[in-house]
């Protein structure tokens, strides 16, 4: 496999992952309605800057990226868990 194929398969995975990124995206803001402000707090100051970040960096991609968005992805499927568990939570006034 060559130099210009790995790139390419870099790229592809990130293009996946970016998109997984983006669905994850639009379900936590369905979920965000009825969450709490604390959960609300951490969206809108630790994940949501990030998703926007790697969107926009995207067309850097290097083996860390790779890295990046994995970990990314984990801590917003964790964070999309959490609101889906506490659906039934009452929304805040």
């Amino acid at each position: 496999m060559d130099a210009k194929e790995i790139t390419n398969d870099v790229k592809n995975e990130l293009t996946k992952a970016t998109e997984k990124l983006a669905t994850l995206r639009d379900e936590a803001k369905l979920h965000l309605h009825l969450a709490t402000l604390d959960a609300k707090q951490e969206w809108e100051e630790k994940l949501e800057p990030r998703i926007a970040e790697l969107q926009t960096s995207a067309a850097q991609l290097t083996e860390s990226s790779r890295a990046t968005v994995q970990d990314l992805i984990t801590r917003v499927e964790g964070f999309v868990s959490k609101l889906r568990h506490h659906g039934s939570a009452s929304p805040n006034p």
